[in-house]
């Protein structure tokens, strides 16, 4: 046997299998953002997807059922609560005399499809007329291409959340066969799949309840209140307390406690002391219903159970912040795979032997 000719040969299927890795890792990063919502999607969805395969449909069609079961609700839901949160912050923007500054900087730092929006508003006022056809047809082109972008960006995690759910069992276990002879890969996918589930999907879950119960809670309060202690702005007040949710413990105790000690001060120096008791009853009402109950019975079923409450705090904080509004999702996925990768995976590497997980089957990567 020609040993040169089967390692230049051995060499040449490596480098094209390289090439192709190099290339398919850059689409990855070019839509990293995508890629991130699709693996929190195919977290959310998931559990119902397990429950509607057990009615014996195709796969296919429960994959199907399962994305619309989540997704249409979730995101009636979540478009719902952003437009009145955006509503509030524009009016809390306007009370201090900033929203028009705000505008200003987005002028400044963003426009549509390279065309300065600024400029064009310029235009509209010296001349009194609308702008000339082919910069009303500019600002179509790029306003249509934001869109569908969009749309594609929107189709694209559909279609990954949906195959995930249909291929993802199979295609794992084909690559513990093919390529995890040693058995740490599988290992390695044992700890971090279910943690995974709870760290990521849990926190954000409790993250959209609390703020969910808080807003309702406010609005609710309100209703019923004094004039004189009513709350200002309670959906912003209720989305951060969802925020202040990933503070265990004292999260949201940061909104609620200084809205009702502020309430009762106006309460007092309005002359209405009587209605200090709302305000008691809002403190209660917020310590058991917007806190305890979400914090206690909703965090304790579905959050992370071998991840440090710390760490994980950091990441959430951190990750927008280093990575764009993807990073709440991107920051605890790193967290979680880097905690199980030097518990797991470094061991193996250095001395040829991985700890034994505590489950004994890899019954989170099968849905029969």
């Amino acid at each position: 046997m020609d040993f040169t000719n089967q390692f230049g040969r051995q060499l040449l299927v490596g480098l094209v299998v390289l090439t192709l890795f190099v290339l398919a890792a850059y689409v990855l990063v070019s839509f990293i953002a995508v890629v991130v919502v699709a693996i929190f999607l195919y977290y959310a969805v998931r559990p119902i997807f397990r429950v509607v395969n057990r009615t014996q449909l195709p796969r296919r069609a429960s994959a199907a059922l399962s994305v619309i079961l989540f997704g249409l609700p979730f995101l009636i839901l979540l478009a719902y609560a952003v437009a009145i949160v955006a509503l509030e912050v524009r009016l809390f923007l306007e009370a201090r005399g900033l929203f028009d500054e705000l505008l200003t900087y987005l002028e400044s730092e963003f426009t549509i499809g390279g065309l300065d929006t600024g400029e064009l508003e310029d235009l509209a006022t010296e001349t009194g007329e609308l702008p000339p056809p082919e910069v009303i047809l500019e600002m179509a082109i790029a306003a249509a291409s934001t869109v569908g972008s969009v749309l594609v960006q929107l189709l694209v995690v559909i279609v990954a959340v949906y195959y995930m759910l249909v291929d993802g069992p199979r295609l794992m276990g084909w690559m513990f066969e093919t390529y995890d002879e040693s058995g740490v890969l599988r290992a390695y996918a044992r700890a971090v799949d279910p943690e995974l589930s709870l760290t990521l999907f849990g926190n954000i879950v409790n993250v959209f309840i609390t703020a969910f119960v808080g807003i309702f809670t406010f609005y609710g309060f309100n209703i019923f209140a004094p004039e004189a202690v009513q709350i200002p702005f309670p959906a912003l007040l209720g989305a951060l307390a969802g925020i202040g949710s990933l503070i265990p413990v004292v999260g949201i105790k940061l909104v609620y406690i200084p809205l009702t000690i502020g309430l009762a001060v106006n309460a007092w120096i309005t002359g209405v002391p009587e209605a200090i008791l709302s305000v008691a009853v809002l403190f209660v009402v917020s310590a058991v219903i917007v806190d305890f109950i979400p914090d206690f019975f909703i965090r304790a079923h579905i959050s992370g159970e071998n991840t440090h409450t710390g760490l994980l705090m950091l990441a959430y904080i951190v990750g927008p912040t280093v990575f764009g509004f993807y990073g709440l999702f991107l920051a605890p996925i790193l967290l979680v795979a880097t905690i199980n990768a030097v518990t797991i995976l470094l061991p193996y590497a250095l001395v040829g032997e991985y700890p034994e997980t505590t489950q004994a089957t890899l019954t989170t990567f099968s849905d029969e």
